[in-house]
């Protein structure tokens, strides 16, 4: 066989890529997975954003009294709150063709909860803190409606339980790929995988009254994934993703 036939034969060579690897899909992946590290860098500074945004009126005594007074940090939470969604929100989808090879069913099923489902959550959750911020500077008759918006989405136990939960099922079939599939190194994923469960139950804790919600004692038990996610983050970054793993 002569060297041309080997050529024309394995036109991978020619780009010097690894045989089956075609460098578009390479430069495709690459790309894929610095947007989706960028993507979970926005969410998270903006929801750690949000949190200091409303942490005024969530310590108040008076939540309506306080959502008149620091209505422009509530309306701006409420921004930020959209902002965190929807930045989370694109990471599946950015991700799904890299995803839909590992395992299609995962991405999909990653694509519906924390693309749709959790999405959700977080644009109702802006809105009814756009609602309770106009309704903060004592409206007629909006004295109870805001007092119930202050107290749900403010103190937030119920809702950020539902959110805590449905974000943990979509991340844990988001790990549960990069883990079959080796396209970041396992201690990645594993590391995702064991912070999961006292990421819920901090979630739990708050729900049940055992601490208040974003108390310290929450966000220490918040940490674990927070901190993966960054490391995962900076990882897409900086080293893409490796070839899949052949099973």
């Amino acid at each position: 066989m002569t060297v041309s036939s080997t050529v024309v034969k394995n036109p991978s060579l020619i780009a010097g890529t690894p045989s089956g690897k075609h460098p578009t899909k390479v430069r495709e992946h690459r790309r894929a997975a610095t947007t989706a590290g960028a993507l979970y860098i926005i969410g998270t500074v903006s929801g750690l954003l949000s949190v200091a945004l409303l942490a005024p009126t969530r310590d108040a005594a008076e939540l309506l009294a306080s959502a008149s007074t620091n209505q422009g940090a509530v309306v701006t939470g409420a921004i930020v709150v959209l902002v965190m969604g929807l930045s989370l929100a694109l990471i599946p989808v950015v991700l799904y063709p890299v995803l839909r090879a590992v395992n299609e069913t995962l991405a999909v099923g990653y694509l519906v909860i924390r693309g749709a489902v959790e999405t959700t959550c977080y644009v109702l959750s802006a809105v009814g803190l756009l609602v309770f911020a106009s309704l903060g500077g004592g409206t007629a008759g909006s004295d109870g409606v805001a007092a119930w918006l202050g107290d749900a989405l403010v103190n937030a136990e119920a809702p950020n339980t539902v959110l805590a939960l449905v974000f943990c099922m979509g991340a844990t079939l988001f790990y549960i790929a990069l883990y079959s599939s080796r396209i970041v190194p396992r201690w990645i994923s594993v590391w995702g995988l064991a912070a999961i469960p006292v990421y819920v139950t901090a979630a739990l804790l708050a729900a049940y009254g055992a601490v208040e919600p974003a108390s310290s004692g929450q966000m220490l038990l918040f940490i674990p994934l927070a901190l993966q996610e960054m490391v995962l983050a900076v990882w897409m970054i900086a080293r893409g993703f490796r070839p899949v793993a052949k099973s």
